[in-house]
């Protein structure tokens, strides 16, 4: 006996066999459904905190989903997440919010959305293929791959400078 203080075993017991411990643990397990009163113990914190991220992070991308607005950025990131932390750069480019001839035209800022070489001069054209940073360029994904190419992108540190 004095070799086994600091062991825990378990085993199984026969129910109702008249063994005198297991009878008492009925007899009071039937008092605390009967007469017992409920216990609020408090959920852990941890509970608590992943229980509001998940909503939070489910009604943001219910939001994000049904929003009509974003729908450049939405081709790049389909979805929402609290870990995506984006440079400027970055930001910029898949909002195409910057100083691109589409984006300045779009506020009456110049008279056109071209750029000098008569394409579109929006950031998709300067990422991938005006000729003056042809020694910059990405290789254009795919609508389809877009999500994957954005977060291989975002993990590449010779793409956020």
């Amino acid at each position: 006996m004095f070799q086994a203080i600091g062991s825990v075993a378990l085993s199984w017991v026969k129910a109702h066999a008249g063994i005198p411990g297991n009878e008492l643990a009925d007899q009071y397990a039937k008092i605390a459904i009967t007469d017992g009163q409920e216990l609020n113990i408090p959920a852990p914190y941890t509970y608590v905190k992943r229980k509001i991220q998940n909503y939070i992070l489910d009604s943001w991308q219910r939001h994000w989903k049904d929003s009509g607005k974003c729908v450049r950025v939405k081709g790049y990131v389909p979805t929402v997440d609290f870990n995506l932390l984006t440079h400027n750069r970055l930001l910029f480019f898949i909002s195409g919010h910057c100083h691109f001839p589409s984006y300045l035209y779009h506020f009456k800022q110049i008279n056109n959305p071209y750029c000098i070489c008569v394409c579109l001069g929006d950031a998709d054209h300067f990422a991938f293929d005006y000729p003056q940073t042809l020694d910059f360029h990405f290789t254009r994904p795919s609508e389809t791959n877009k999500p994957v190419w954005f977060s291989s992108v975002l993990k590449s540190p010779k793409s956020i400078g």
